[in-house]
């Protein structure tokens, strides 16, 4: 865990900046079919794509050399996206958790060209709703945080309608009063 987040202290510290939520993700198809498996954080002014990418010296990999920590050593950054062009959508589709990021243009620059919008599913084995959770607060507290980057997302990601489906149903049990009083009560009832 933090792959991303030690990546930039070790080899990006003049870019460096804290991450606000990292975890694992696959890129998949309109499909759902998995292309490519990445780590991504979200800092506050960028989202940081890693992967790993394992070299071989021979038949041994080389994070395998001594005095090389070999979480970081086969994971290298391999793109960055400044959040100002960039549009989250997060959604649920027969029981996947998903994050779909399109590419915008700026309205005051030349435009860019938009492809295809990417669409990652989010790993983490049993965390993933707890993922899918916090990447959806943290981009709305960024959101309203900072003003530059009120186009980051379409809508408050608290407003869609797969939260208000998803919630379980909170049941409170009250439990009766004991029918006999208690020997503390009796001790501190004569007193």
């Amino acid at each position: 865990m933090f792959r991303v987040q030690k990546v930039l202290l070790a080899e990006y510290q003049e870019i460096y900046e804290p991450v606000l939520v990292e975890n694992p993700f696959t890129m998949v198809d309109s499909r759902g079919v998995g292309l490519r498996q990445y780590h991504i954080g979200l800092t506050c002014n960028r989202l940081l794509f890693g992967c790993d990418i394992f070299r071989k010296c021979g038949d041994k990999a080389d994070f395998l050399s001594y005095g090389v920590d070999p979480e970081i050593e086969c994971f290298d950054l391999v793109s960055m996206f400044p959040l100002q062009f960039l549009r989250f959508h997060f959604y649920r589709k027969n029981k996947r958790s998903l994050m779909m990021l399109s590419v915008i243009q700026p309205v005051d620059r030349c435009p860019i060209p938009t492809a295809n919008p990417m669409i990652f599913e989010f790993g983490g084995g049993g965390y993933t709703k707890h993922f899918w959770y916090t990447w959806r607060e943290r981009v709305s507290a960024i959101r309203f945080s900072q003003p530059r980057y009120g186009q980051i997302t379409g809508a408050s990601p608290f407003s869609s309608t797969d939260i208000q489906l998803d919630d379980e149903p909170t049941v409170a049990q009250v439990h009766p009063p004991p029918r006999t009083p208690s020997v503390f009560s009796k001790c501190h009832a004569g007193v």
